[in-house]
C-alpha cells in the first residue's frame, strides 16, 4: 500500500503510515531478541494481511503486553473499521470482566500466558466475547517467544488462534487504502480506563481526528537535535502517556524503538547496549534508577547515551528529579508530560527546553488551559491555585455508556475540568494536588504531594501516601509510610523531619502509620480509594 504524504489524513492508520523514511530499517525491535523485529514495509504488509479481521464497529481488546506485534495490531483494528481498547495483564478475572463489559469489547486478543485469566474473566461477562490467541507463528515463523517451556493451552469454542483466522480467503478480497476510505476521522478509534484511583474505571471514547491532533502536536523538534532518536520503551502501551508515542509517532516519524514487556533491572544495561537516547518513564521508575546508581558504577556507566527522559503517569517530586540528575548528571533533560485519558498529553516542554522550576509543560499546540476562578484556594507563599480547565480538539468524545459523568465533566462551554488544582505562570503549568486530594486544615490547604515529596527526602523511607481523615475541623493528614527493609523507624521521627522542613500548621495535626507497602496502578498513580477502604475497615 502506497501513502500519500501530501494528502491530509482523516484516520489515525493513515497519519500513523504517512512518515517518509527508509522503510526497509528496522523500526519496531524486540529488546530481548533484537533479530525480532519489524521494518515500516513489514508493518504496512502485516496491517493489510490483519485488516478486515473484524466486522466494522466492533471494540477489539488487546490483552497483551508491551510488544512489537502491539502498535500493528492496533493499526489493523482501527483499518478494520473496529474500535480499539488495551487493558493491564496483571489485571485479575473481575477487573478484567469489568474492562470488557465497560468497554463492550466483543472480541479480545491475548497471549498463551493469559488466557487462562481471559476465559474465566469471558465467562463471567453478559455478553458473547469471542477470544484470539496470538502467536509469532503467524507473523515471524518462529522465535523464543515461542519455544521452551509454554503454558499448557485449553481451546475450546470460544477461542480462535490468529493463524487460523488468516487463512480465511475473504480478508484479501479489498486492499488497506480502500477499507481506510471509509474510515471517518470522526468516528471512534480508542476507548482508555481511566485511572480508577477514587472509583471503578471509567472508559474514556476518543476520535481518529483527537489522536491525529494529539500525536501532530507532541512532535519534539526531532530535525534540532543534535543526537539520533532512538528510544527504549518500558511503560505501560495501552495507558494514554504512551499510546501516542509507541504506537503512533514511532512508526510515523521512523525513530527505531526498542520494546522491553515491562520496566525491570535490566533497564539500563538495555540502554547501553542499543546506545538508547531517549525513554519513557513514570516516577517510581526514576526512583529505581536512583537507587540502583547508588554506589554502582556500572549503571552510571550504562546510560551514558541517554539524552532525555519524558517523565508521567504520576507526580514527579523535585525531590526524586534532583536526585535522579545528580546520580545522571549526564542527562540532558528530564521533561515532564501533564496529561489524563480523557485528552492525551496536556502539556510537556518540547526540544531543546530545559526548566528547572517544576513546571508540568506548556500547553501542547492546539490546547487551551485556564484556571476555574469559582475554585481559587490560597497557598502557603500567598499564590493562588484553583482547578485547572482544559479545551482542545483531541479531547474525548465521551465516558462511554456514562452520560452523567460526560456532562459533569465538561463544562457548557466546551471546557474539561480536569480535576487538578494549579496556576499558570509565564506561560508553564504548574500542578499543587488533585482537587479531590486537597486536605483542608483549619481552613489551610494541605498538598498530600508536598506532604509525600518530604518524607521521600527521609533515607530510610521507601515509599509513602496521604489520606484525608476527619471531616470539618477534624480532618487532618494521614501519613502511612512504608520503610525500607531492615530498618526501624519511628512515627516522631517521621513527624519530626516534616516539622523540620514545612509550615507547622501541615503538619502537626498529621497522623503517622507505618504499612507494608502502597497499592499504585500501572503508571505509578497512588490507589488512594483502597488505603482509604483498608483504613475504614480496620486494617490499617
Amino acid at each position: 500500500m502506497a501513502i500519500d504524504p501530501s494528502q491530509p489524513a482523516d484516520n489515525l492508520v493513515t497519519w500513523a503510515l504517512s512518515g517518509t523514511y527508509d522503510n526497509t530499517k528496522p523500526l519496531l525491535i524486540d529488546a530481548e531478541e533484537p533479530s525480532r523485529h519489524l521494518t515500516k514495509a513489514d508493518i504496512i504488509s502485516v496491517t493489510a494481511r490483519l485488516a478486515g479481521l473484524f466486522d466494522p464497529g466492533e471494540t477489539i481488546c488487546l490483552h497483551l503486553s508491551n510488544d512489537i506485534l502491539y502498535p500493528v495490531l492496533v493499526l489493523a483494528i482501527l483499518a478494520s473499521g473496529c474500535c480499539w481498547t488495551g487493558t493491564n495483564t496483571a489485571y485479575l478475572c473481575n477487573e478484567l470482566r469489568h474492562h470488557l463489559e465497560s468497554s463492550r469489547t466483543t472480541t479480545v486478543i491475548t497471549s498463551s500466558e493469559n488466557l487462562a485469566v481471559v476465559q474465566a474473566a469471558v465467562q463471567l461477562c453478559s455478553r458473547p466475547v469471542q477470544i484470539v490467541l496470538l502467536s509469532d507463528a503467524a507473523f515471524f515463523g518462529s522465535s523464543k517467544r515461542d519455544s521452551g517451556n509454554r503454558p499448557h493451552i485449553d481451546i475450546d469454542s470460544t477461542v480462535e488462534r490468529i493463524e487460523d483466522l488468516l487463512h480465511d480467503q475473504k480478508l484479501s478480497t479489498i486492499s488497506l487504502s480502500d477499507r481506510l476510505k471509509k474510515v471517518a476521522g470522526d468516528s471512534a478509534a480508542t476507548i482508555m480506563s481511566t485511572s480508577g484511583t477514587t472509583g471503578l474505571p471509567k472508559m474514556v471514547q476518543r476520535s481518529h481526528r483527537a489522536l491525529i491532533c494529539e500525536t501532530k502536536a507532541i512532535e519534539d523538534n526531532n530535525s534540532a537535535k543534535g543526537y539520533p532518536v532512538r528510544r527504549l520503551y518500558c511503560t505501560p502501551i495501552f495507558h494514554a502517556f504512551s499510546f501516542p508515542e509507541m504506537v503512533v509517532n514511532t512508526i510515523r516519524l521512523g525513530h527505531p524503538s526498542y520494546y522491553m514487556g515491562r520496566f525491570d533491572d535490566t533497564f539500563t544495561r538495555k540502554i547501553h547496549d542499543f546506545q538508547i537516547t531517549e525513554s519513557m518513564v513514570v516516577p517510581t521508575m526514576l526512583s529505581r534508577l536512583a537507587q540502583q546508581a547508588a554506589g554502582d558504577d556500572d549503571t552510571r556507566r550504562n546510560i551514558q547515551s541517554l539524552q532525555m527522559v519524558l517523565c508521567a503517569g504520576a507526580p514527579l517530586s523535585a525531590a526524586v528529579r534532583a536526585t535522579f540528575l545528580r546520580k545522571f548528571d549526564h542527562v540532558v533533560r528530564v521533561v515532564q508530560v501533564w496529561g489524563m485519558s480523557e485528552g492525551g498529553w496536556f502539556s510537556t516542554f518540547q526540544h531543546p527546553e530545559i526548566d528547572e522550576t517544576g513546571s508540568v509543560g506548556r500547553p501542547v499546540p492546539s490546547f487551551e488551559v485556564r484556571v476555574d476562578s469559582d475554585t481559587i484556594v490560597e497557598l502557603a507563599d500567598g499564590s493562588l491555585a484553583g482547578e485547572l480547565l482544559v479545551k482542545s480538539p483531541q479531547l474525548m468524545r465521551q465516558y462511554l455508556g456514562n452520560g452523567k459523568a460526560t456532562e459533569e465533566s465538561f463544562g457548557q462551554d466546551g471546557w474539561l475540568r480536569s480535576g487538578d488544582i494549579g496556576f499558570l505562570r509565564d506561560g508553564k503549568v504548574y500542578l499543587v494536588d488533585r482537587a479531590k486530594d486537597i486536605i483542608k486544615v483549619n481552613g489551610w490547604t494541605v498538598s498530600p504531594a508536598e506532604l509525600e515529596a518530604t518524607v521521600l527526602e527521609h533515607l530510610q523511607v521507601l515509599d509513602v501516601a496521604t489520606l484525608s481523615l476527619g471531616e470539618g475541623q477534624d480532618e487532618h493528614p494521614l501519613v502511612l509510610v512504608v520503610a525500607k527493609p531492615q530498618v526501624n523507624l519511628e512515627q516522631q521521627e517521621i513527624k519530626e523531619h516534616l516539622l523540620n522542613r514545612l509550615a507547622r500548621y501541615k503538619v502537626a495535626t498529621a497522623e503517622v502509620k507505618f504499612i507494608t507497602s502502597i497499592p499504585r496502578n500501572p503508571s505509578g498513580k497512588i490507589l488512594r480509594r483502597m488505603l482509604k477502604e483498608q483504613v475504614e475497615s480496620g486494617n490499617i
